[in-house]
């Protein structure tokens, strides 16, 4: 198997492309799954579908065990997982429902200056001219993927700020669970493998989305939802297509590419986000929307390339 793929040409870019059009695929999937389920709902299953997926797999990967860390580590891996996970998809999949998979997909753009302002706080890694420029015209995009057509998907004005929150937000948790977990990975306490990070980050971000229903009361309220017209199809396709496959195309894609490359094909799910949203979801694809997606994705081509 390993050698067939070495024999693939541009393989890196290949999987990084395939990675944006699997998410971009499933991002359909989520917002027909979020139209009948809450969004914690959906969020505590898809953790649940996934981390069972992923179990087998680590297991013939030869990554099911326990990483080696300290208390500390233990720590912040799993808040890495609370934070990014737990947390950031409940948000995302909150944003997703009230902004549709178009605007939605141009906000989740930030990610990169999300990750950019972490890495600075928290790595000490210094921003160049080129993160300003870039982060500039994510914002830009921003802002014009949050003009309102008329007769659009966006119910109100304070809908559509709330979705654009909720968006930033997940955005903001998912930059800086990743960036919590990234000494782990470059051996500074002890290198452990992307493998086993994630299978962490799943199980903590499982247990903390529990935790949630069980704060807010409905937990019962969750697991009876599998027994009233809950839509399998959207949701396990979902689940497979984005939270499964994607993430160990994106992980290829990594290791086969290098980082600027890799990520700014990633970033194309944007693109394709918007496109099938219009096709699929018949979301109004507006002169605005369409400016902003070009602004948010050149922004991120920006921090990449010239990285």
């Amino acid at each position: 198997m390993n050698v067939w793929i070495e024999q693939i040409p541009a393989k890196g870019e290949i999987f990084s492309l395939t990675c944006a059009i699997l998410w971009a695929i499933s991002v359909m999937f989520f917002r027909r799954a979020g139209e009948s389920i809450p969004a914690f709902t959906l969020n505590f299953f898809k953790n649940a579908i996934v981390l069972l997926l992923f179990l087998p797999t680590a297991y013939f990967l030869g990554h099911l065990s326990l990483p080696e860390l300290s208390a500390k580590g233990w720590f912040i891996l799993s808040s890495s997982g609370v934070i990014g996970i737990c947390l950031a998809d409940f948000l995302f999949f909150k944003a997703l429902n009230l902004l549709g998979a178009g605007r939605n997909a141009i906000v989740g753009c930030s990610y990169s200056l999300f990750t950019m302002f972490f890495a600075f706080l928290l790595l000490g890694e210094r921003p160049g001219l080129y993160h300003f420029i870039g982060a500039s015209l994510v914002i830009l995009g921003i802002v014009m993927a949050s003009v309102r057509a008329r007769g659009g998907l966006i119910g109100s004005r304070s809908q559509l700020l709330k979705g654009m929150v909720y968006g930033l937000l997940a955005m903001a948790f998912t930059a800086y669970g990743i960036i919590l977990a990234k000494p782990l990975m470059d051996g500074g306490e002890a290198s452990v493998p992307v493998v086993q990070v994630a299978l962490v980050r799943l199980f903590a971000g499982l247990i903390g989305s529990l935790l949630f229903l069980a704060v807010i009361g409905r937990v019962g309220t969750t697991l009876s939802s599998l027994r009233r017209n809950f839509p399998w199809v959207p949701f396990l396709a979902a689940s497979l297509v984005g939270g499964y496959l994607a993430m160990f195309i994106w992980l290829a894609g990594y290791k086969y590419a290098d980082g600027a490359t890799a990520g700014v094909l990633n970033q194309t799910s944007t693109l394709f986000t918007v496109g099938l949203a219009a096709i699929f979801l018949k979301e109004r694809l507006t002169v605005a929307k369409c400016l902003g997606t070009l602004a948010a994705f050149g922004g991120v081509a920006v921090i990449f390339l010239l990285a």
